[in-house]
């Protein structure tokens, strides 16, 4: 279960990183006027599963789960952030189209 915590703790600081700004994106998305909207939403979207991940780790540590259970509930706490970037990723490509 370390690596939930390690990947939990590593989407999460990534998503902080996204949300002040500093993120890598590819080289299409760069120099428009919402290259910094996008950055911010793709840190919202790395918060949405790194925080999941690290409540699923408090609730692995506090109790023992079984496995099947904790796959799971692993794809339970990504599914949001999935939907969100699907849903966003669509609204940037059709912005960037548009120009």
């Amino acid at each position: 279960m370390v690596i939930i915590l390690t990947l939990g703790i590593f989407w999460t600081l990534y998503g902080m990183a996204g949300i002040l700004g500093f993120q890598i994106i590819g080289e299409k998305y760069k120099n428009h006027h919402w290259t910094s909207s996008y950055i911010r939403c793709r840190g919202i979207s790395w918060l949405t599963l790194g925080i999941p991940m690290l409540v699923l780790y408090l609730l692995d540590y506090s109790r023992e789960i079984n496995r099947p259970v904790m796959c799971l509930l692993i794809l339970l706490c990504g599914i949001p952030s999935i939907v969100y970037s699907i849903v966003k990723e669509r609204k940037y490509e059709r912005m960037l189209k548009e120009e």
